[in-house]
């Protein structure tokens, strides 16, 4: 039986190759640096938007997933990287799109009783005399 002989170690990826034939990284990694500098204070200055709650956690996480694409793209390589890498990268932010939806759209359902307290909205749920009353049954 004859096997086909594995690929060298020698030889270098996708991703070594466009390091290597990049002349100046150095100057793509800091223009990316002030490109997160920037954002950073975008951030800053978006909290102190009079906003109401849904859109305030929407613009911060707008900001923070361009902030993630650069990371990903640039420091993790992955703008040079294969195909597969590419869609593994594609698939995690999907995951995270779907748990996100899930959960903002959860949060969002949650009714909200003005002007109660959080001790008399604990009373009020199943959950919260669950756990007031350490599991004890009725």
């Amino acid at each position: 039986m004859t096997h086909a002989s594995p690929q060298s170690s020698n030889e270098p990826s996708h991703t070594t190759e466009a390091i290597v034939h990049n002349p100046n990284p150095y100057r793509t990694y800091f223009m990316v640096f002030g490109a997160l500098m920037v954002l950073l204070i975008v951030t800053v200055l978006a909290t102190l938007l009079p906003t109401k709650e849904p859109w305030s956690f929407l613009i911060a996480l707008f900001i923070a997933v361009i902030k993630a694409v650069l990371v990903i793209l640039f420091f993790m390589h992955v703008k040079d990287a294969s195909r597969v890498t590419w869609l593994f990268c594609g698939c995690s932010f999907l995951w995270l799109a779907i748990m996100l939806v899930l959960t903002f759209g959860d949060y969002m359902t949650r009714v909200k009783v003005q002007g109660a307290s959080a001790a008399s909205q604990s009373e009020q749920s199943v959950a919260g005399q669950v756990v007031t009353r350490g599991g004890e049954s009725k």
